[in-house]
């Protein structure tokens, strides 16, 4: 598992001995669903199975989209009896940081697998070819001391994938095969399987969901701020402008706003996202730089919206989206 461009279907086809084709040339997501791959075990005994998932942050699909294809995998896996020897989460050492989105994505890992299976787990690094060996070790050292820090303490390891079949061999082997009878299942597995939670009430699908949260803990003080500057604007607003005020407007009101107490956040986030010109206007600038902001909010607010299956949010997310994508695309030319 790990985000898009980690270098999941890569090193699943490195182990196998199939070339790369496709995997990590563009910028598009490469695997779009679930992909089970047989092999034989280097033991010369045993048969292995290396499970390649969709990347969280898709380039079609939604996180709650990933979550709910990799969860109906691993349930039906679970209820014929079949639970998972090992999970390696991989991640580009190539990244200066762990922020946004691939901490998020990380943090529902996390609430995905449990802390009983941290054992289990495998850290990999990836990309080690696009840094300097000075470089790259001070990121796995960060990466140990801080954000790894506590998955280490219960037994995670980190190894570091050179983009080699025996690279990725000798991260395979590093895994305590356990037999069958003593493998656990994971956090998810149990919560929907055992005792018949909703994804959505998952801590993995709690994770997403809080993802949107935090989000919105600011989007009213983004639109209160653009909705001030096209007031002071001494230009027409677009018409497109005024409908996704419009909608966000009855999206902030949704089931899913913060508390009392987003106020301060929203004016803190707020502040600096419209460009205001000396007298007032709102820029072209101001505009694009809010857009940044939004639309990954709205992207979020649909993400949830299909976890937690509220037709009527998705109703008003959906074409809010597509405003602010156009209106994107508008201000580019």
């Amino acid at each position: 598992m790990g985000p898009i461009g980690a270098g999941k279907s890569t090193f699943v086809d490195r182990a196998v001995g199939r070339p790369t084709v496709t995997a990590g040339h563009d910028l598009m997501s490469y695997t779009k669903e679930i992909r089970p791959v047989r092999y034989p075990h280097s033991d010369g005994i045993r048969n292995i199975v290396l499970v390649d998932t969709p990347g969280f942050d898709d380039t079609f699909m939604t996180d709650a989209q990933i979550l709910r294809e990799i969860a109906h995998w691993l349930n039906t896996a679970y209820k014929k009896n079949l639970k998972l020897s090992g999970v390696l989460y991989l991640h580009r050492i190539s990244d200066n940081r762990v922020s946004g989105t691939p901490l998020r994505n990380y943090n529902m890992f996390k609430e995905l697998c449990g802390k009983e299976n941290f054992k289990n787990i495998v850290l990999v690094t990836t990309m080690w070819d696009e840094v300097t060996e000075e470089v790259g070790s001070a990121r796995e050292s960060e990466l140990r001391s801080d954000f790894w820090q506590s998955m280490i303490n219960l037994g995670s390891t980190i190894h570091r994938f050179d983009g080699t079949m025996e690279s990725s061999w000798k991260i395979i082997s590093c895994l305590s095969v356990a037999p069958p009878l003593q493998r656990r299942p994971l956090q998810i597995q149990r919560e929907m399987v055992d005792k018949h939670v909703p994804l959505h009430r998952t801590a993995a699908g709690k994770a997403v969901t809080a993802t949107f949260t935090d989000l919105m803990s600011g989007v009213k003080g983004v639109f209160k701020r653009l909705k001030n500057s096209t007031k002071r604007s001494r230009s027409r607003v677009p018409p497109d402008s005024k409908r996704l005020l419009q909608r966000t407007s009855l999206l902030s009101r949704s089931s899913f706003s913060t508390s009392s107490d987003t106020s301060s956040n929203s004016r803190s986030v707020g502040s600096g996202i419209i460009s205001l010109s000396s007298s007032g206007t709102c820029s072209t600038e101001g505009y694009r730089g809010g857009l940044v902001r939004v639309i990954p909010l709205l992207q979020a607010a649909l993400g949830v919206a299909e976890l937690v299956r509220i037709p009527h949010l998705k109703d008003v997310i959906s074409p809010s989206l597509s405003i602010a994508l156009s209106i994107k695309v508008s201000l580019r030319r």
